[in-house]
């Protein structure tokens, strides 16, 4: 079972707020002086990213050396070359993996190559056709032209160690938020695991500068803004929420408890994948720790005023041992896979069956009317193991994850919920 599963968010054109993963430890306290001196991703220029310095050389901030990767983390040889996908309207899109950054104006029936270097990329965010991201282990890139052109910009940086980003969301094209990774680099580039990651972050100027978020609550993994105000933030097995830019937060909502006797042995609480909907609505996945008989736990929920939250779906077999009184519908698939906020009352979610005598599937769920509704149209072909997901509507959307059989990763494409499905874009 993959680890990098990506949340989407909805499209552009549609005026509705994005989702992004994010965020580790409590940031109270946190000084903010000296905390953010800059760590050049040192992408060379000649790979398609400029760096960050005005003239398009390679940006040098002081302390931390690198070439797009994290030490440990792989390379763009050994990582998906398709990892994240994100439209912004029925014409312009990208997706992103290792090494590469693949553009569409056209609703993805052609392709371009848009960056081709040493990053391995797992996140694409934009918030509209010109001004965008994309990040991943020691890379941080940024575009102001649809993608024309990338500048690498310098990662975060605290008490002489790189911060990772392991999640963008942008509000607009200066305001931001990041996650950062638990571990980071030191400023000789070896991996660090020392505390210094796990921050959720706050850009003003379109990630060149990025100051911790005050207050934060503890034990953050994902946050999401629908506005620069309201948001929403996951900790494990707790959903919180800000309306005032994160002044101050309130806790929203709390996962139902495990049984006495599964809670003995496992994660107290289930780690959140967060997805915002314009303003109040949210939706949240819950990823349980264990794999057991290729079952992985996960389960839905969803709010549409920020009040009153309920069951969507759940991965049946463990977490009806796991919570026996929940009975929520059947999620698709025996593990989580990647899902995508449509709007308040829409969301798409893929799953992946591990192959038993077989390749594996990915199935589709699209759920409506606030997730009182849910419609599947079976496996998506060409896929069977999916990596991420972006819906515009709950008939149209991208698919993109990996052919186990062919060896093959692609971008697949329905715009009649899933009944059938058009290869886009393939690579070995």
């Amino acid at each position: 079972m993959r680890t990098d599963r990506h949340v989407s968010d909805p499209g552009r054109d549609q005026g509705a707020a994005r989702s992004r993963l994010a965020v580790l430890p409590a940031l109270a306290g946190l000084a903010v002086a000296g905390l953010l001196a800059g760590c050049v991703a040192a992408l060379p220029s000649g790979n398609g990213a400029s760096g960050g310095s005005p003239d398009g050389g390679s940006s040098a901030a002081s302390g931390c050396a690198g070439s797009g990767t994290t030490a440990g983390q792989g390379t763009a040889a050994a990582a998906a070359p398709l990892q994240a996908i994100q439209f912004v309207g029925q014409s312009h899109g990208w997706a992103a993996g290792a090494g590469r950054i693949l553009a569409t104006s056209d609703g993805g029936r052609t392709w371009t190559r848009q960056y081709a270097g040493p990053a391995v990329l797992d996140q694409v965010d934009f918030t509209g056709a010109a001004d965008g991201w994309a990040a991943g282990p020691g890379a941080l890139l940024r575009t102001v032209n649809g993608g024309a052109s990338w500048t690498a910009l310098s990662e975060p940086r605290q008490n002489g160690h790189c911060l990772s980003v392991s999640a963008l969301h942008f509000v607009s094209p200066v305001l931001g938020y990041a996650v950062t990774a638990s571990t980071g680099t030191t400023s000789t580039g070896t991996a660090s695991t020392g505390g210094t990651g796990g921050q959720l972050l706050r850009t003003t100027d379109g990630g060149v500068a990025w100051q911790p978020v005050p207050g934060a609550p503890s034990g953050a993994r994902a946050a999401c803004f629908s506005t620069a105000q309201d948001g929403y933030l996951g900790a494990p097995g707790r959903i919180w929420r800000t309306t005032d830019a994160g002044a101050s937060w309130a806790l929203a909502f709390t996962e139902p408890p495990e049984s006495p006797g599964q809670a003995a042995g496992r994660t107290a609480t289930d780690t959140p994948e967060l997805g915002c909907a314009a303003h109040d609505a949210a939706w949240v996945l819950f990823l349980g720790s264990g794999v057991a008989m290729m079952h992985a736990p996960y389960l839905a929920y969803a709010t549409q005023d920020g009040t009153a939250w309920h069951g969507v779906l759940e991965e049946q077999m463990l977490e009806s041992a796991i919570r026996p009184k929940l009975h929520l519908p059947a999620g698709p698939g025996s593990e989580p896979g990647p899902f995508s906020v449509i709007s308040p009352g829409a969301a798409a979610f893929v799953g992946y069956t591990p192959p038993a005598n077989g390749w594996g599937a990915a199935p589709l769920i699209v759920a409506t009317d606030g997730g009182a509704v849910l419609s599947s149209a079976g496996d998506i072909p060409s896929i069977n193991e999916p990596l991420a997901a972006a819906f515009l509507s709950p008939t149209q959307g991208w698919v993109a994850g990996e052919n186990l059989k062919a060896h093959t990763f692609s971008i697949e494409a329905t715009d009649d919920a899933g009944r059938s499905w058009t290869t886009q874009y393939t690579t070995s």
